[in-house]
């Protein structure tokens, strides 16, 4: 477990019950957001990037010289105006209106794609040129980048019926003005008595050979049950897999190989009926991992043996702001070894964020305000990484902490 260290930080003695290291230097950078407005981290260094400003959802990009982000009112939710920050020409550029959530950064390059209503754009963000918005596909459901980085993976509904069957498209971009070129990979069935009105975001396993997502129907029923799928990149192979909620990080490829880790179970609550499970693709057969009486909340994959999850006692009783908060838990596959890191309060949980170069960072909130901590995996020290950051949104005990911050680590 994380060993308590010596120097206290005052800010957060009140809820924080054991003592605090400075945190070392680290490689690692991350964007995260501060009274509301966005800052950068980087080794010990941190700075303000924006002034007065509503922002949310920071993401890197692919090689780290860039940070997208939405910058908006509170009122707005989800959408915003979107903005990309040019780390050393220290400068911010707009490059679109009432942009959704719904932005991702090719992996090869900085193009920039993103979503207005149901229409998909791309962006090349190089300060050299200006920027050219570029239309990719119109009248999409959901989309992501192809693994090679030359296009985009997107989801539509054959026509307009509840019950009409999801089409999915591979969208080659070429190079600008040239047309994108539009080709039909797989028709994802829907019978006759379901529900299905789009899909997540899809994601690819490490070895590209296969790729998940899920099946949403209408938000009222999003909101307790969605169908976890995965498909080959040959478009042979379809299976659909577990019920689960509608979050991105609750389904997540190992970094080696193809085994999926998902959070799976209906029911909008995050305290009750949430196990952590893995999948084997090709053979599909299905491990479960949260032991009976907990629920897992969040989790991140080490390498293809080692899961680490925010586990909490698993409870319908009470109100959800009173509800246990989570304890980290390390998970050996090999062993089936599971133990609790770290020790804290009650009165705070910690929600797993990510791993890098033997480091294991995390949120640590008791509801009102929340701090990033780091953890070395191999000598067990615990320290304090990033004070103050703004708290996230939650929706039944589910707490949203891309909103907040995004790591970068070469």
């Amino acid at each position: 477990m994380f060993k308590k260290m010596v120097l206290v930080f005052v800010i957060f003695i009140s809820f924080l019950p054991f003592q605090l290291n400075v945190s070392a230097s680290s490689s690692l950078k991350a964007a995260f957001i501060r009274n509301d407005d966005l800052w950068i981290k980087i080794g010990r260094n941190e700075n303000q990037l924006t002034n007065g400003e509503y922002v949310r959802f920071p993401k890197w990009s692919a090689d780290g010289s860039r940070i997208a982000y939405l910058r908006g009112k509170k009122s707005d939710g989800y959408l915003g105006d979107l903005w990309v920050y040019h780390v050393k020409m220290n400068k911010h550029y707009k490059v679109k209106e009432n942009v959704s959530n719904n932005f991702q950064w090719s992996s090869h390059d900085n193009q920039l794609s993103f979503m207005i209503q149901r229409d998909v754009f791309v962006v090349t963000t190089d300060p050299a040129k200006p920027f050219t918005v570029r239309l990719a596909a119109k009248d999409v459901e959901n989309f992501s980048w192809l693994p090679k980085g030359d296009g985009l993976l997107v989801s539509k509904k054959k026509d307009q019926q509840l019950n009409s069957d999801i089409l999915l498209y591979k969208i080659f971009l070429g190079k600008y003005p040239e047309e994108p070129l539009v080709k039909h990979f797989y028709t994802v069935p829907v019978g006759e008595n379901e529900i299905v009105v789009s899909t997540s975001q899809f994601k690819w396993s490490h070895d590209q050979k296969w790729l998940s997502f899920l099946l949403v129907p209408t938000a009222s029923i999003s909101a307790d049950s969605n169908t976890l799928c995965i498909l080959s990149a040959d478009g042979k192979t379809f299976r659909r897999i577990a019920e689960m909620l509608n979050y991105d990080d609750w389904f997540q490829w190992a970094p080696v190989g193809s085994n999926l880790g998902y959070i799976t179970g209906i029911g909008r609550e995050a305290t009750v009926n949430k196990y952590l499970r893995i999948i084997y693709v090709p053979s599909f057969k299905k491990r479960p991992l949260t032991p009976k009486g907990y629920v897992d909340i969040d989790f991140i994959w080490k390498g293809s043996g080692v899961l680490y999850a925010s586990r909490s006692i698993e409870t319908n009783q009470g109100p959800l702001n009173q509800t246990p908060l989570p304890y980290l838990y390390k998970i050996i596959l090999s062993s089936s070894h599971q133990n609790q890191i770290g020790r804290h309060s009650v009165t705070v949980g910690d929600f797993i964020l990510h791993y890098f170069d033997k480091q294991l960072y995390w949120v640590r909130t008791n509801r009102k305000a929340a701090v990033v901590m780091e953890g070395d995996v191999i000598t067990g020290e615990e320290r304090y990484w990033i004070n103050n950051i703004t708290m996230a949104s939650t929706y039944y005990s589910k707490w949203n902490w891309d909103e907040m911050i995004s790591f970068y680590g070469e």
